[in-house]
């Protein structure tokens, strides 16, 4: 007897295997954690750049004149600036210290919605520690800020290196563009996001500069640190989080 084939009989079911380079959510890539290597390079680069900046502070070298001259002549330039441009400048103070704090708070609420504890953790530990790490070195090298006779806007009076705005500027804009990433599938977009970082970055650091609250080796001190630390800790963290995952698998 020759057996038909039997239409009724169901398939078996398909396994849907979900893409983990685009995980569900905001969440961290997971990058450095699978390419370690890449975070040590970026924490002795950041490491590199913030130590000869703070050695050339200490043994008065050539930066410091170069930094007197960038400063005045950046001064000079912002006296005779537009209003709008001198208010664009200025908030760039807010943009680098209030809005950041709004950002990480509403990282923080939603990490804790979602659950993700590896992501809020990265929140808490590089930009909790920023600000213990900004005070201590601050008041270590207790450099005086910059002084004019005609002042931009105000005059701070508080140590000026490293440049707290530029350090967390890094941790803010970077995690954001590391988060961001996976989720935009064109080069062309990564690209834009990469770029927008960066300018926002840049911007801080000059705002800086220009209202006269800085040195250009005090914002370098800042992106410097903000490259050591925050890759630092984003890199430990998903090592950890990879361990952790692996052990509770077996």
């Amino acid at each position: 007897m020759i057996k038909t084939h039997d239409s009724s009989i169901a398939a078996p079911p398909q396994v849907v295997i979900r893409d983990q380079s685009h995980p569900d959510g905001f969440r961290s890539p997971g990058w450095f954690g699978q390419h370690s290597l890449m975070g040590l390079i970026l924490v002795l680069l950041g490491s590199g750049l913030f130590s000869m900046l703070a050695i050339n502070l200490q043994t008065q070298g050539p930066l410091l004149q170069i930094d007197n001259q960038i400063v005045n002549n950046v001064h000079q330039a912002a006296l005779h600036s537009a209003p709008f441009i001198i208010g664009l400048m200025i908030f760039g103070f807010y943009l680098g210290e209030h809005v950041i704090v709004a950002i990480g708070a509403l990282l923080v609420v939603y990490f804790l919605f979602k659950r993700f504890w590896l992501e809020l953790g990265m929140v808490l530990v590089a930009w909790g520690g920023e600000g213990g790490i900004w005070l201590l070195l601050s008041q270590f090298f207790n450099r005086p800020r910059p002084t004019f006779d005609v002042s931009v806007w105000r005059q701070m009076t508080s140590p000026g290196f490293p440049s707290g705005h530029s350090f967390s500027a890094v941790l803010c804009f970077g995690f954001l563009a590391y988060l961001l990433l996976p989720k935009i599938p064109s080069l062309s977009g990564r690209l834009m996001v990469i770029a927008a970082a960066v300018l926002i970055i840049l911007f801080i650091g000059f705002s800086r500069i220009f209202v006269g609250d800085h040195y250009p080796t005090d914002v370098l001190a800042g992106y410097g640190l903000g490259v050591a630390w925050g890759s630092l800790v984003y890199t430990a963290l998903e090592i950890i989080a990879k361990r952790y995952r692996h052990t509770t698998r077996v």
